[in-house]
């Protein structure tokens, strides 16, 4: 009996929680990417928040393009992040190739010499971790509770069947 509800437990607690975390890992990713801009004209200004990432993607098979970024003063651009990633957008897929930091809010003013670009947070590893984690979770602990709660409701049966006789 206590297997059954062992079993039990850990059948719902995984998958919910496994749905649960898949569901957040999957709603940053996506809202991560529904915040990129397509700069279809090469160019274009980009309105950023303080400690922002910008980061900017070419359309895959195209070549990297040159881009300057010019922020609202000076010293408004840092250092970028050292992260890789990529994305579809509207059927097309598109590669990081640079990204740069808003040390202050206002408007950025992004020139790649009429190439196509997308501008927008990188795409969060975090949420792709999550979403897997939690599909694997989900899997993972609901086998493992219903082999549990099969063992059980196996065990509950030859136990009756042994005292019947």
């Amino acid at each position: 009996m206590i297997l059954i509800i062992v079993g039990g437990v850990i059948l719902v607690a995984s998958v919910v929680v496994g749905i649960v975390l898949a569901v957040i890992g999957i709603g940053s990713t996506a809202g991560g990417i529904s915040d990129i801009e397509v700069l279809d004209s090469g160019s274009g200004s980009i309105t950023a928040e303080e400690g922002d990432v910008l980061q900017l993607y070419a359309e895959e098979g195209t070549g990297q393009p040159v881009c300057q970024v010019a922020g609202p003063s000076a010293g408004a651009i840092g250092e970028g992040v050292d992260q890789s990633s990529s994305t579809t957008i509207d059927g097309r897929m598109w590669e990081s190739f640079d990204s740069v930091t808003a040390n202050e809010a206002g408007e950025y003013i992004i020139d790649c010499a009429g190439t196509p670009v997308a501008v927008g947070p990188p795409v969060s590893i975090g949420g792709i971790f999550g979403a897997v984690g939690g599909i694997l979770l989900g899997v993972a602990g609901g086998f493992v509770g219903f082999v549990l709660l099969v063992i059980g409701v196996i065990l509950l049966i030859v136990r009756k069947r042994a005292t019947a006789a």
